[in-house]
């Protein structure tokens, strides 16, 4: 992120816990880049298609958040986030960078200042980015794994997640 780039601060009586850290997982098979595979091109963009992006590699740790900090920005009961490099997006909209807002003192979250659509969220010390999942245009593979500040979910939400891919399965018989 851009250090020049100016961001807000919320509010002092917005005293939600940090967002939960996930492990990281990398876009690219171990591997892959040696091999001369191209990693995985997706794009997406905002409501009005001011602020566009494209990330690479493939999608990691897509999962729900239902912290208060994701259901005032949303509006909703959950955001899902999917994961890729920080260092394969590219902001590629007429619009160039989103807006961004500090959430947390090390964690700023990117909109569209034309549209008001949340686009992605980053931590300052991480190589990852999450963006978020139904701003992509192409979804497939970022059925959600998990879901962060489960407690905090509406009571009425019913949750269903996917298989991780990742997670240890059982030897064929």
């Amino acid at each position: 992120m851009n250090p020049s780039l100016r961001t807000t601060t919320p509010s002092s009586d917005d005293s939600a816990p940090p967002p939960a850290t996930v492990p990281v997982r990398s876009a690219l098979a171990p591997g892959a880049a040696a091999a001369g595979l191209e990693p995985e091109r997706r794009t997406g963009h905002c409501q009005c298609g001011d602020i566009a992006y494209e990330v690479l590699g493939t999608p990691d740790d897509p999962h729900l958040c239902s912290c208060r900090h994701e259901t005032r920005i949303s509006g909703g009961p959950a955001v899902l986030w999917v994961g890729f490099r920080r260092d394969g997006l590219a902001w590629t909209g007429p619009g160039g960078e989103p807006t961004w807002y500090a959430t947390w003192p090390t964690l700023r979250r990117g909109f569209c200042p034309r549209c008001g659509t949340h686009l992605v969220s980053v931590a300052d010390d991480s190589d990852m980015i999450m963006v978020t999942g139904f701003s992509l245009d192409d979804r497939s593979g970022t059925d959600p794994v998990g879901h962060s500040f489960r407690e905090e979910a509406a009571p009425w939400m019913t949750i269903i997640l996917a298989d991780d891919p990742l997670a240890p399965r059982p030897a064929s018989p």
